[in-house]
């Protein structure tokens, strides 16, 4: 639909300079590549209830490394996406929920770093505890041709 709205969108995906400085957006864009939320889905991860915020985070980027490898052999064609089968339980990208939730207990999210438990219902700077309301989300077709069309949140 976004097409329709903004035809110098879509002639921006034919651009070389637009193709050559992102060429990895323009292909998740025409379904060449999968974009990295995806592969993470299938990147399987081990950790324990216990672990650390450090352990988690090495494990983190232990997997990251393994996801890149990943990339690499789906962008080359080396692995073809049917080849990924099912999304393991564990994958790293529950790990970096994980991690975020972590993160939410002692809040590092903004500048402020005020270090409250969110995830608690404590309210820390911000006055953002462990749920908040969206403002609105849409798709944005304001932005420049290359990135149309964005989605947006606001809070």
């Amino acid at each position: 639909m976004w097409r329709l709205w903004r035809p110098d969108a879509v002639r921006a995906l034919e651009d070389p300079k637009v193709v050559s400085s992102m060429p990895r957006y323009v292909g998740i864009l025409k379904g060449k590549f999968l974009p990295r939320f995806v592969v993470s889905r299938h990147i399987p991860v081990e950790w324990g209830s216990e672990s650390s915020e450090d352990e988690l985070w090495a494990i983190h980027d232990a997997s990251l490394r393994e996801m890149e490898v990943l990339m690499h052999d789906l962008d080359s064609g080396r692995v073809h996406p049917d080849e990924l089968g099912d999304p393991p339980e564990k994958s790293l990208l529950h790990l970096k929920a994980r991690i975020g939730e972590r993160i939410m207990h002692s809040c590092r999210l903004c500048e402020r770093r005020c270090c409250v438990d969110r995830l608690k219902g404590e309210l820390g700077f911000c006055r953002v505890g462990k749920e908040f309301r969206v403002h609105s989300c849409f798709d944005h077709l304001g932005e420049e041709p290359e990135v149309v069309p964005s989605f947006t949140v606001y809070g």
